[in-house]
């Protein structure tokens, strides 16, 4: 009797253990930095930061590019392989015509991130996106 109640109260546990208890992306806090809409108005370039988590949190600065009217996703992102990673900050967005979008941004250098830092959407949406990586201030 006593192996069973035991059994059931680890069982338990373990259940409540897996349950996300505010983990949710719904309740994160995205603050838009910049917000630049395509010279033709189809589209919109937003340079953001992110916080949520809860107790483990995270924080973090990336890119976005998104039709005209479509909601911010802050894991539809432009820069990094994991998109929570605090990597990249001073991210500036700057239409250069309908067609080419640039970024420009500080990274994060240490090999830790070198990984992460490789990935960056090169085209969206047959918008071509240059990346100008500034070095870090002193």
């Amino acid at each position: 009797m006593r192996i069973r109640i035991s059994w059931a109260l680890c069982l338990a546990i373990l259940l409540i253990g897996c349950i996300d208890f505010g983990g949710s992306r719904e309740n994160d806090e995205v603050k838009i930095i910049q917000e630049e809409k395509s010279p033709n108005g189809q589209y919109v370039a937003t340079s953001f930061s992110c916080s949520g988590g809860g107790a483990a949190g995270y924080f973090y600065f990336n890119a976005n590019l998104r039709k005209a009217g479509e909601e911010l996703d802050q894991l539809d992102v432009l820069m990094g392989k994991h998109k929570d990673w605090k990597a990249f900050a001073g991210i500036e967005v700057r239409w250069i015509d309908d067609e080419n979008l640039e970024i420009s941004y500080r990274q994060d250098e240490s090999p830790a991130y070198k990984e992460n830092n490789a990935v960056k959407v090169k085209s969206k949406y047959g918008i071509e996106v240059c990346h100008l990586i500034n070095k870090e201030e002193p």
